[in-house]
C-alpha cells in the first residue's frame, strides 16, 4: 500500500524555559498517521507518540519548511511568529495557536525528529544553525539509528529528560 503512512508533528503549549535569548517555545510531538481501509471508507488512525521535545520558533518551523512539510496553522499566527521579539511584546497574539506539520517523506520525518530532540539540549541559536546543517548532511543509516534510539527511549521511559540525556550523547558522538 503506497502512501499508507503519513507523519504528523503537533506543536503544543509548554511552560517557558529561561534562555539568554527570547524565543517562542512549543512542545512538539512526533507521531505517524496510518491510512486504514474500514467499512468501505478510508480512515486515518493516529499512531503512538514517538518522541516529545521542547523546540524554539521560528527556527524549527523554518527547518520544517526546508524539509517540505505542510504547515497547518492560521496565516496571522505564522506572520506573528516571524516578528522580532520587541515587536512581539508590543503586538500580543490572541487566537488559536495550534500548529500541525504533515509529511509523507520518511527521511524528512526522521531529520525533523532528530533536529527537534537535539535542539532541546542546545540553548544557543548559533548552535541550532550548525545542527541544522549537520542533520541535513546525515546519511540514512545514521538517521535510522538515532531516530530509533530516541523512539525506544521515549517509549520505555515516557520521559523527555531521558531524551535530553540521549541528545547530549548524540552531540558527543556525532559532533566532534
Amino acid at each position: 500500500m503506497e502512501g499508507s503512512v503519513e507523519y504528523q508533528v503537533n506543536l503544543r503549549y509548554i511552560k517557558k524555559a529561561f534562555l539568554p535569548v527570547t524565543r517562542e517555545q512549543k512542545l512538539v510531538e512526533f507521531m505517524p498517521v496510518f491510512s486504514v481501509m474500514g467499512a468501505g471508507e478510508q480512515k486515518k488512525v493516529l499512531g503512538k507518540v514517538e518522541a516529545r521535545a521542547r523546540v524554539y520558533l521560528p527556527e524549527f518551523l523554518n527547518f520544517a519548511k526546508k524539509l517540505g512539510y505542510r504547515i497547518e496553522a492560521k496565516e496571522s499566527l505564522l506572520e506573528w511568529l516571524n516578528l522580532s521579539p520587541s515587536e512581539k511584546e508590543r503586538l500580543e497574539y490572541s487566537g488559536d495557536k495550534r500548529i500541525i506539520l504533515r509529511t509523507s517523506d520518511d527521511y524528512a520525518y526522521l531529520r525533523l525528529m532528530i533536529y527537534g530532540v537535539v535542539m532541546s539540549a542546545l540553548k544557543t541559536p548559533a548552535e541550532w544553525g550548525q545542527l541544522e546543517d549537520y542533520v541535513l548532511s546525515m546519511e540514512p543509516i545514521q538517521l535510522h539509528f538515532w531516530a530509533s534510539k530516541f523512539k525506544n527511549a521515549y517509549w520505555k521511559y515516557k520521559n523527555r529528560r531521558k531524551l535530553d540525556y540521549l541528545a547530549k550523547r548524540f552531540l558527543e558522538v556525532e559532533w566532534v
